[in-house]
């Protein structure tokens, strides 16, 4: 038997888990780190784009403040980003306004 179509299929393998199981393994990571540093007060965007604050959290599930007296409950896993920290100092501004 001819080694040459193992040696492509291995080396296809491998190219496919580099350049896409690997990262999808490593954005995930990245993404429960993220959730699991989420504290009361921090702005967040949800996957549906939805801006708010963060008021409470549970095991499962955040309390999201979408507008003053406007609360939704939301799945941690639906935060896409952490938008500011509470206890984070505003960026420093310019001269003309620009960060």
């Amino acid at each position: 038997m001819d080694p040459a179509p193992l040696i492509f299929l291995a080396a296809l393998a491998a190219v496919f888990w580099f350049l896409l199981i690997r990262p999808q393994r490593q954005r995930q990571v990245a993404h429960r780190a993220m959730v699991s540093e989420l504290g009361v007060g921090d702005e967040v965007i949800t996957a549906g784009g939805v801006f708010g604050r963060v008021r409470s959290i549970a095991d499962d599930h955040i309390l999201l403040e979408i507008a003053p007296g406007t609360e939704i409950r939301l799945a941690k896993e639906a935060v896409a980003t952490i938008v500011s920290k509470q206890n984070e100092p505003p960026p420093d501004v310019g001269e003309r306004g620009l960060p």
